[in-house]
């Protein structure tokens, strides 16, 4: 992590990139098939099964997401078969290629071994952890594939680079909604870059901009603070100090460094700034809005724009009351105060010496990661010194930013990488609200690592023994104490380990742990031989129910809380005709649990059934 990338022949790059492959694809095929949310996975599998019959999304069903990765999965299905560990096929394909380009990020800052280790664990603290093919991920993927176009932009300078960011960008934002945030911090990032550090022209005196220079300055800073202000609004109603900290002061502080490095004298003309923005913006945005378009197209051709503009930017905001978990508390970001002493420059970076103090440091995260398996703290601990360290490194690149003074004996280079990446991941960390389980931040996580890296590497002055020890610390971490007990526990105590067996039915497939495989082991079969060749109505959130037992879903609802009403109400029981089973989630994840008066009413209707784990399976003779 420390010093530049030395020139080396492109074939010794070549080679640790396959290796770095090789290893990070054995690694994550180990896991390819292991655990599930079943709401999820039944959730992915459903839209993709729906999309085959011929419906579309928002039009014929509420889909979660904005769409295009059903459609991914929907021909993964027609290719492979209509089973669970198809839907992951994808996703392990899209994470090689991932892989290769966060190895050509990191090879800018660390050399081809560095850029190895930096890549496994990115990986480390991603995919593996949870690799359903969720569309976080592809945010994930996307932003570092922008990131990637955007480094090849600043070094040629050739748009064709602008336009494939775009493309990034509306790909992502096609997979979810969140995709919108790497937008954003790639248009701050290339804000940043379009104003050069000195003016393109001289000016007769530089302490005496023109009122056109004046007024540029103005508006730019006034569309800067609105972004701010937009930020602000944006994490309603939960105004917590923690989620200001975590979601509004990691962009906002950038976008107000932006602002005030535009009155850093001397101001340049107006003409120019308008001319190198104008050359930035507008490839970039042709490339957001290509696919967009193609996509909204395709949509209203079938009749279902309406449905997708609804589907996209109002019906998820009821996420905002049904699913939400507070971020960590502010004072947490104090437990990455032992990688600011570790990581920050030194004088004799070189230095023998610090041969010996990256053995003793090495001794020491062995010491610490005994610790972690055995008490929950330490384990706890070193989560938190990384999830509270995107604000802080975001105020970082906002001084970097706002006092070029202070970083002149970076290379150029190296300052706008850092401030790329520092931008991409603020926004990216928008992913985590407003449920800021410990599984989100895996989807910030590896870009957070690529600017810690771009940081030291800035610097300059880290001893290479202290950065590789930290470094390797937290992927040993990671692949010791965090993917072989995940999904629980996760960020808060060591799960070595769970006992995981084959969910042995037609469209599983995967290791789930044994009390998963009971429970839909024993509902599935029952529910198939008690509906028969009937229909069966399963909530609410039970989108699992239906996929694992190949029943269709009559309603539109995936998800009950993304309905109108919040979730399933007295029109549910006006849709019962030709009904022969039910299955009542009691404990449902996001949306409201059936009311008494609705339970009540069908049992008498399906008066025959009994409880399976926590659902209540209930049928007519």
């Amino acid at each position: 992590m420390s010093g530049g990338a030395a020139r080396v022949a492109p074939s010794v790059t070549r080679a640790w990139l396959l290796t770095t492959l090789l290893v990070g694809g054995v690694y994550l095929g180990y896991y390819l098939n292991r655990m599930w949310y079943p709401h999820d996975e039944g959730a992915l599998g459903q839209t993709a099964e729906r999309v085959l019959a011929g419906e579309v999304p928002h039009r014929d069903f509420d889909e979660p997401y904005t769409g295009l990765l059903t459609y991914v999965h929907a021909a993964a299905f027609a290719a492979f078969g209509i089973r669970l560990p198809v839907l992951r096929i994808p996703l392990f394909l899209t994470t090689m290629l991932w892989l290769a380009v966060v190895f050509r990020i990191a090879v800018r800052s660390t050399g081809p071994p560095g850029a190895a280790l930096v890549t496994l664990v990115a990986l480390a603290w991603s995919v593996p952890n949870y690799p359903a093919s969720m569309p976080s991920w592809y945010n994930l993927f996307f932003a570092t594939f922008g990131a990637a176009a955007l480094l090849r932009w600043e070094e040629s300078r050739l748009s064709r680079w602008l336009v494939l960011a775009g493309i990034a960008g509306g790909l992502s934002f096609l997979f979810k909604l969140s995709g919108l945030f790497y937008i954003a911090g790639a248009g701050l990032f290339l804000w940043y870059a379009a104003r050069p550090e000195a003016p393109p022209a001289p000016i007769p005196d530089p302490r005496a901009p023109t009122p056109a220079s004046r007024l540029f300055a103005g508006l730019m800073s006034l569309l800067l603070l609105l972004l701010i202000g937009l930020l602000w609004r944006s994490i309603s109603p939960f105004y917590q100090f923690r989620a200001v900290y975590h979601f509004v002061l990691p962009g906002g502080v950038i976008a107000l460094a932006l602002a005030a490095r535009e009155w850093i004298p001397p101001l340049p003309p107006m003409s120019p700034r308008l001319r190198a923005l104008g050359e930035a913006a507008v490839p970039f945005v042709a490339g957001v809005a290509l696919p967009v378009l193609i996509f909204g197209v395709a949509f209203a051709l079938a009749g279902g724009l309406p449905a997708l503009m609804h589907g996209v930017f109002v019906a998820p905001f009821r996420r905002l009351a049904f699913a939400n978990m507070r971020p960590p508390a502010p004072y947490w970001a104090l437990a990455a105060a032992p990688l600011a002493v570790l990581l920050r420059p030194r004088a004799d970076p070189a230095a023998p010496r610090w041969r010996t103090a990256g053995i003793v440091l090495a001794v020491l995260f062995a010491a610490l990661l005994w610790y972690a398996w055995l008490e929950s703290f330490p384990h706890r601990f070193v989560w938190q010194s990384l999830r509270g360290l995107i604000p802080i490194v975001s105020a970082i690149a906002a001084l970097v930013i706002a006092r070029p003074r202070l970083t002149r004996h970076w290379a150029p280079a190296g300052r706008s990488r850092f401030v790329l990446l520092a931008a991409v991941a603020a926004f990216a960390s928008l992913i985590q609200f407003p449920f800021t389980s410990p599984i989100y931040f895996l989807y910030v996580a590896p870009l957070l690592l690529l600017s810690l890296v771009a940081l030291v590497q800035g610097l300059g002055r880290t001893p290479a023994p202290l950065a590789g020890a930290t470094l390797a610390f937290y992927g040993v971490f990671a692949v010791l104490l965090v993917t072989p007990g995940a999904v629980e526990g996760m960020g808060f105590s060591t799960i070595t380990r769970h006992a995981t067996v084959r969910l042995d039915l037609p469209r599983a497939g995967l290791r789930v742990k044994v009390d998963e495989a009971e429970l839909y082991g024993a509902l599935i079969p029952e529910l198939q031989a008690r509906a028969g060749h009937g229909v069966i109505w399963a909530g609410p959130d039970a989108p699992e129910v239906y996929f694992l037992s190949g029943y269709r879903n009559r309603s539109r609802a995936v998800f009950d809380f993304l309905g109108a009403d919040g979730g399933p109400g007295m029109a549910l029981l006006r849709n019962l005709d030709g009904v022969t089973a039910v299955v009542l989630n009691r404990t449902p994840l996001f949306s409201r649990p059936l009311s008494p008066e609705l339970v009540d009413s069908l049992r008498s209707r399906f008066p025959e059934g009994h409880d399976v784990g926590h659902f209540e399976l209930r049928w007519r003779n």
